[in-house]
């Protein structure tokens, strides 16, 4: 349904991406991230190359020692960006005040109602400019805009990353898994768009 009164989002619709990224993702959500090494072996033997090795090692580790990090992330609606609309995301995860992980990413909806291409630009760590780079990844968004699946390329891997959120459209939970690891997401809205 298209509208073109003055003020008033030309695209949005009930289309289950809409629903995800406009209705209950846009505003500020918090909670925690957990990484875990589920396969040391598959690990080890994976084509991932040794930085991407170190780094999972490096976030096992970490977490082992000092516990789950901090997950922020904002999200604004972006309904007539495009020709489906678009939402931008910018997540955090940190610990004790430390940039662990920082990724950007513009969500570009697909008029199919279901479809997301997803643009990113990431940073491993708290140095600027040390561990950076841009990709792009597709995922899907299903039950009528109350879960999606992300498949991203993550660490030189492909992780599946399954996202549902909660009856109440207040919480979500999420988990990414690859060949050797697994990750969550448990995180809480803390405020809606004005």
């Amino acid at each position: 349904m298209t509208t073109e009164h003055e003020g008033v989002p030309r695209n949005r619709t009930s289309a289950p991406n809409h629903v995800y990224y406009f209705d209950i993702g846009t505003g500020t959500w918090q909670g925690k991230a957990t990484f875990r090494i589920t396969s040391w072996r598959r690990l080890l033997r994976s084509r991932i190359g040794v930085t991407h090795k170190l780094l999972a090692i490096a976030m096992h580790v970490v977490e082992l020692l000092v516990g789950p990090a901090r997950q922020h992330s904002v999200i604004v609606a972006k309904p007539d960006e495009g020709e489906f609309g678009q939402a931008d995301n910018v997540l955090t995860i940190s610990k004790f005040g430390v940039t662990l992980y920082l990724l950007d990413e513009q969500y570009v909806l697909e008029s199919n109602g279901t479809g997301v291409s997803v643009r990113a630009k990431e940073r491993l760590g708290p140095v600027p400019g040390l561990l950076t780079r841009r990709f792009t990844y597709s995922a899907e968004i299903s039950d009528g805009g109350m879960a999606a699946t992300y498949r991203m390329p993550l660490l030189g891997a492909l992780w599946i990353a399954n996202y549902r959120v909660s009856p109440d459209r207040q919480s979500l939970f999420a988990e990414l898994l690859c060949d050797w690891g697994r990750a969550t997401e448990e995180t809480g809205r803390i405020s809606a768009p004005a």
